[in-house]
């Protein structure tokens, strides 16, 4: 089991284990205006939980400030997030659903077992299936606010041993293209895309998505100030040619840079502010 500052997730049985790419995702995706999210390759769903409570957060932030509760108010502010998981699993108006899909079954038990421990018990859109996004993308109309993936993306590379983690680690099961033709078809008009991928296999899916997709955000990530960049997360919406009259053209894509590591091997001032509100530890 793996400790969060605010709840724990079961990832014993899951083809990949929580890691820092699936934390950083998650860290920076904004969950502003978004409603519905579908988190492609959730493995034992580590984004979609972080996610769901950033979400939370935020609604509590929201009713906090309207209702002018202090932070001495503690039962008053425990009640009050009982209220708003209640009003998100009942009123259209605050309606939020989560998606988290895969095709590895021991990692879809691990995702629908910490549902059980985690603090949103009542959150009840909080769902999990075990399917290919190739299949989901055939069976389902709905439009998704928010998409995130934290795919496989080794390519013609040498394989292990566990077919759990070959299907985990490479991309056979889910190509790229296959990827963005499925994002491109669940996303609403004016949703937006994050993922996270190694530097190089970045540059390949903005080449293949190209002309369907276009990068508003990027955020360059080195593991330390000497080493080159290795992760790339990137927020793509769909291209301006696919959208209708009514949405925004492309906008200039903003770049970051994130660097992991000091020099001496500890941790950042940036990425622990970053992760501050899930990691043990980190005020």
């Amino acid at each position: 089991m793996f400790h969060f500052k605010h709840f724990s997730l079961y990832h014993e049985n899951s083809a990949l284990k929580i890691s820092t790419d699936a934390l950083l995702l998650a860290a920076v995706t904004p969950v502003e205006q978004a409603k519905r999210v579908l988190d492609i390759g959730c493995g034992c769903g580590v984004i979609a939980y972080c996610l769901a409570w950033k979400m939370q957060q935020k609604a509590l932030r929201e009713r906090t400030a309207k209702e002018n509760v202090t932070k001495v108010d503690i039962l008053q502010k425990n009640a009050l997030q009982e209220n708003i998981i209640q009003e998100n699993t009942s009123g259209e108006k605050d309606f939020h659903e989560i998606i988290g899909i895969d095709i590895d079954a021991p990692s879809i038990g691990d995702a629908l077992k910490s549902k059980e421990i985690f603090p949103q018990r009542n959150y009840q859109n909080l769902l999990f299936y075990q399917q290919s996004i190739q299949n989901f993308a055939c069976k389902h109309n709905k439009k998704f606010d928010l998409i995130v993936s934290n795919p496989p993306f080794f390519v013609d590379a040498l394989k292990p041993n566990t077919p759990q983690k070959n299907i985990s680690k490479h991309n056979d099961t889910l190509p790229f293209e296959d990827l963005k033709d499925a994002v491109c078809q669940l996303l609403a008009p004016n949703g937006r895309f994050f993922l996270i991928l190694p530097a190089n296999e970045s540059e390949r899916f903005e080449q293949i998505s190209q002309n369907q997709l276009f990068k508003f955000y990027q955020l360059l990530i080195q593991p330390t100030p000497s080493k080159p960049v290795n992760r790339i997360i990137t927020g793509y919406r769909l291209s301006p040619t696919a959208l209708t009259k009514t949405c925004p053209t492309a906008p200039n894509c903003v770049t970051e840079t994130l660097c992991l590591r000091n020099a001496d091997g500890s941790m950042s001032e940036t990425y622990q502010q970053l992760t501050k509100d899930f990691f043990l530890g980190i005020c």
